[in-house]
């Protein structure tokens, strides 16, 4: 990838190395696993662990970035499927998911572990602190699960610990492998976590009208608080991405934000 790099095509280049690692789920059986990523066209995260690192990269890492990225869509898909099996097997309020809990549960496990293999392959000298920043991300989402089965769980806190934490953790592995000091790494943290909570209740919200990439709607939310809750994480990425402007080239990433986020 190139900073010249068009979201298509930096989409499509993030889907054949999707691919590569999902052609191992096929030899596995693991058809489940494959389809839940593919799913997913808009590639949010993967986007976002390669904006992220070009805002502030000397030069780019094409490689690297790209396991990164398909690093992070594979937990995306963990996260969906562990989703979806805590709605169908805790729930006690109607909704649609039937599928088989076994198979749910051995797809997303292995999207988890893929999603370790392929960032290992990215070979780039931060690689290690990159491994514990999507070790911490994982730390979050099991913790986050863990909640919600034991015991109701608010959907806004639900949303900040899940997807939040996904996209916080896209945006601190771009940043740490182009090398990001301390400062930047944090701002980068704080609009991952909240563009990506935005973006989720976007999504929730038009779940019925919009025709995109599946999304998990809970079966009954505060729709009011819900909308408050995605505006309050917008002001806070955005504030976030403002302070970023003088050491690093944030429009190609606020560009991609816009777009989604209108």
């Amino acid at each position: 990838m190139t900073p010249s790099t068009t979201l298509a095509e930096r989409r499509g280049e993030i889907d054949r190395r999707l691919e590569t690692v999902l052609e191992r789920a096929d030899e596995h059986s693991l058809a489940l696993a494959a389809s839940t990523v593919d799913a997913y066209s808009d590639r949010w995260y993967g986007q976002l662990v390669a904006l992220s690192h070009a805002a502030i990269a000397d030069k780019p890492a094409s490689d690297a970035i790209l396991s990164a990225s398909a690093a992070v869509e594979l937990l995306r898909g963990y996260c969906r499927l562990r989703t979806e099996l805590l709605i169908q097997l805790a729930d006690n309020r109607a909704h649609s998911l039937t599928g088989d809990p076994a198979n749910a549960l051995l797809a997303g496990d292995y999207l988890n572990s893929a999603a370790y293999t392929a960032l290992a392959e990215a070979g780039n000298h931060h690689l290690e602190d990159a491994l514990q920043a999507l070790i911490a991300v994982s730390e979050l989402l099991v913790d986050a699960f863990g909640v919600r089965y034991v015991r109701s769980v608010d959907e806004r806190s639900f949303l900040d610990d899940t997807v939040g934490s996904i996209g916080e953790g896209a945006a601190v592995i771009g940043t740490t492998i182009a090398g990001g000091n301390t400062a930047q790494r944090e701002d980068f943290a704080t609009l991952g976590r909240g563009f990506s909570t935005t973006y989720q209740v976007h999504r929730i919200l038009n779940s019925d009208s919009d025709g995109a990439a599946p999304t998990i709607a809970p079966p009954q939310f505060d729709e009011a608080a819900l909308r408050q809750h995605g505006a309050r994480r917008f002001r806070e990425a955005t504030r976030a991405l403002d302070r970023l402007t003088g050491s690093a080239d944030v429009e190609p990433l606020r560009n991609f934000l816009n777009a989604h986020l209108d």
